[in-house]
């Protein structure tokens, strides 16, 4: 995605620091409403101011909406509401820029890009919310807000949770989505048993007992992350589908959507040299990252590919991995715009892509052998019932084990369900 840096032409038309990082930020959430998920962080310090204002929009999106919603005196378009997110974020979450600033810059933005009325309309709503909260009256305004707005989520992902949830659950689940995930790094095979200075060793989680796990303290992660080093960025949650497949060294094992590689890695190390590991991925660009994450074993084999058309022969896998695309609701904490994107529509679609790409590829597991299916997701659509339903089709397999990991602040949501192929 390119950002916009400059928005206005002409030798009169001067842009100012603030209304370039409105510009990117305007930019990149026009994209995310069209099906975009938000960029990385880049390493430039404009980058990562935006990087920051689009988290705190992300994360504050709920309360913004109902202010524009509470004060408009008419109809609020899109591409406003776009502006007035950037300001709402600088006003009452960053406290980066002083009020008149924030409002100047966003009404000159509207006038100049789209039109002068709208930027009258524009300026008299934020006037008014930065008088309110000059005189201490939008936090009691915010308490009274509807029950999904306090907890900074969407009514259709509040609704779905509360059905799920008991009330002091999902307000706990709602705290820890709104705070930013650590960096946790595993230790590889070949990390030396000393870990580096900035790194604090953690306590083992329980579904994956024997991996080392450190937080990132104060240690240049660029030096620690370099291709085929000891350590590897890897969140908790991400080990519970590859030590539930337990690979053992021998094995013919399949990754068929493998990227970025991370549970792929944990899979090589499992087979220890030893037999073959198969990764797959539609993405060829993203195939890349597997690459270097893989390049010191000699018994992986890696390409393009589809899961809905396995390039494997029926019968070769002992073992197979799906980590299928999914709504990815169980990693709010670093991708707050997920909650944003959700949708029971697409919910739908990916329920009917994972229900496809199970039955494509269960052939391939060999009498005896076994299957993981995992998501990233907390929907039941994606996880149970789409196990129960692959089990009505499939009577030659069997469930052995499934979990369920809910967020909280020491790791992200996650699924998985071992099957094993009678």
């Amino acid at each position: 995605m390119r950002l916009q840096k400059k928005v206005f032409s002409g030798p009169e038309a001067a842009v100012s620091p603030a209304e370039q990082i409105l510009a990117s930020t305007y930019t990149v959430l026009e994209a995310c409403q069209n099906g975009e998920p938000l960029p990385k962080r880049s390493n430039s310090d404009a980058g990562a101011l935006l990087h920051n204002i689009l988290l705190c929009i992300s994360r504050h999106r709920a309360s913004m909406d109902f202010l524009l919603d509470t004060f408009r005196t008419g109809k609020l378009r899109p591409r406003s509401r776009r502006v007035f997110w950037w300001a709402l974020a600088e006003l009452l979450w960053l406290n980066g820029l002083p009020p008149p600033v924030i409002v100047d810059t966003a009404t000159e933005y509207i006038k100049r890009r789209h039109s002068p009325a709208e930027a009258a309309f524009g300026n008299a709503l934020l006037r008014k919310i930065v008088a309110l909260q000059e005189q201490g009256q939008l936090a009691e305004l915010l308490a009274s807000a509807p029950a999904a707005v306090q907890l900074e989520l969407p009514a259709v992902l509040y609704q779905r949770w509360q059905k799920m949830l008991p009330g002091p659950a999902l307000t706990e689940l709602a705290a820890i989505l709104q705070q930013p995930a650590e960096v946790i790094l595993r230790a590889r095979h070949n990390a030396p048993r000393e870990a580096p200075a900035g790194l604090q060793e953690l306590p083992p989680v329980p579904w994956a007992a024997d991996c080392r796990l450190f937080r990132l303290q104060g240690a240049n992660l660029s030096e620690i992350m370099r291709p085929g080093g000891g350590f590897y960025v890897q969140d908790p949650s991400t080990l519970l589908a590859p030590a539930m497949l337990a690979v053992k060294p021998g094995e013919t094992v399949g990754d068929l959507c493998c990227a970025p590689g991370g549970k792929a890695l944990l899979l090589a190390e499992s087979l220890a040299g030893q037999g073959r590991l198969f990764c797959r991925d539609r993405s060829a660009a993203r195939l890349r990252r597997v690459r270097e994450n893989l390049c010191s074993w000699n018994n992986v084999d890696i390409a393009p590919g589809d899961a809905l058309r396995p390039d494997l022969p029926p019968g070769s896998l002992d073992a197979l991995l799906l980590d299928v695309p999914c709504s990815n609701t169980g990693v709010v904490r670093r991708r707050p715009d997920v909650r944003w994107s959700f949708t029971e529509n697409k919910l739908r679609e990916l329920v009917q892509l994972q229900e496809q790409i199970l039955a494509a590829t269960a052939p391939l597991v060999r009498p005896g052998g076994r299957l993981v299916y995992s998501t990233c997701s907390l929907e039941p659509e994606e996880n149970t019932r789409q196990v129960q339903t692959f089990l009505l089709h499939q009577p030659g397999f069997i469930l052995l084990q499934e979990q369920q990991l809910l967020p909280t602040s020491e790791h992200d949501g996650a699924y998985a369900a071992l099957l094993q192929r009678t």
